[in-house]
């Protein structure tokens, strides 16, 4: 459910275009013309969120560091991401921010290293994940239903994750969520371009 609040977070905020051909590199480092355009996709993706206090310039609120990383097209799962903020953060930072270059460091060598440790689910495992909520087999699932779940159960989700999963994935007619549509979506990260 994790990936379902943080991927219609990124529809929301129209994440960057993804280049999928310089994400994954299975056997050799990356080029060094590769390697600056990775350095330039964190640091827009980082833009996107940046503080723009006078002594908070150049960070972010680490409650953002998971949208920022989903927006890069790694999908961890929460002992990963918690793994990935601790790194990001650095035992020595209280201030509850994150400083660019400390971030910058930590998604380089995610990106060009361990990939394939953080991959999307693909749409047929999303499909899966949909119908177990749905033992009628009758293609969507109730909003208010789903709403209550995430927010009742497991890692609990805040009103507002609720509310940008609901923006994105529920039908206003009918109140319901057509999980199919919403499952490709999901797995293409939001984009229709594939």
């Amino acid at each position: 459910l994790e990936f379902l609040v943080s991927t219609s977070r990124l529809s929301t905020v129209n994440c960057l275009e993804r280049e999928r051909s310089i994400l994954y590199f299975r056997s050799m480092p990356p080029t060094f013309e590769q390697l600056e355009a990775i350095k330039r996709r964190i640091k827009d993706a980082f833009a996107l969120f940046e503080l723009e206090t006078k002594d908070k310039k150049g960070m972010v609120d680490e409650r953002e560091i998971p949208t920022i990383i989903r927006s890069l097209g790694i999908n961890p799962a929460q002992d990963q991401l918690r793994d990935l903020i601790t790194e990001i953060r650095g035992e020595d930072n209280t201030t509850g921010c994150v400083e660019h270059e400390r971030f910058e460091r930590t998604m380089i060598k995610v990106l060009t290293e361990q990939a394939n440790e953080y991959k999307r689910d693909n749409e047929e495992k999303i499909l899966r994940a949909f119908r177990a909520f749905d033992p009628e087999n009758k293609g969507y699932i109730e909003g208010d239903y789903l709403k209550n779940l995430l927010m009742t159960r497991g890692d609990s989700f805040r009103p507002e994750e609720v509310t940008e999963l609901l923006g994105v994935a529920l039908d206003e007619q009918s109140g319901n969520i057509h999980y199919e549509d919403y499952a490709e979506l999901l797995a293409n990260d939001g984009r229709t371009d594939l």
